[in-house]
């Protein structure tokens, strides 16, 4: 259904006079709080500026501690790096001065030990030479004492072979003795 009149539909007229309506509505705002809306929005647009302005001078002060807090910390790194290095070159060289110096003293220590095995051999020898000339003068007194012993034995046998008689000598000598004694036995 076309309305050709001229006359507004109603659906179409209800929606231009919501249009209106509200047009009219934001007229009557304008008129009434016109200037305090603008000065408003100015506030908030000022506001919103600064708040960016003052963001973004916070974040390039931001930046720039984090930068030089990067830089500082890696200054310090480094400078600890060094001291490290220092330290461990340091102990390294500690460390090589008490090695020598131990190698020093087991070179020593081998020298005194083999001084000492040294003199102790030469002690030895000389104690085992002396043990055997008293040895071999031991054996030799006792040899002679037993040669003596033996000439003195020899000696008294002999003193006793001569001063005894012998047994065929004895009976006749007993013999002769009883034949004095008793001269009729004889037969």
């Amino acid at each position: 259904m076309n309305n050709k009149s001229g006359k507004n539909d109603p659906v179409k007229d209800s929606g231009g006079m919501e249009a209106n309506e509200a047009d009219n509505v934001e007229k009557i705002r304008d008129i009434l709080f016109g200037n305090q809306m603008r000065e408003v929005n100015q506030k908030f647009a000022n506001l919103e500026k600064n708040l960016a302005a003052d963001l973004a001078a916070i974040r390039k002060e931001n930046s720039t501690q984090v930068d030089s807090l990067k830089s500082y910390l890696e200054s310090e790194i480094d400078i600890l790096g060094s001291k490290l290095a220092a330290e461990e070159k340091s102990r390294i060289e500690e460390m090589d001065e008490i090695d020598d110096k131990l190698k020093q003293q087991v070179k020593q220590l081998d020298k005194k030990i083999s001084d000492l095995v040294k003199a102790l051999d030469k002690k030895s020898s000389e104690f085992n030479e002396k043990i055997l000339k008293q040895s071999q003068d031991f054996s030799s007194n006792i040899n002679q004492q037993i040669s003596e012993a033996r000439e003195r034995m020899d000696s008294h046998r002999q003193e006793l072979s001569d001063a005894k008689l012998d047994k065929q000598s004895m009976a006749e000598l007993l013999n002769a003795m009883a034949l004095q004694i008793n001269p009729g036995d004889s037969d």
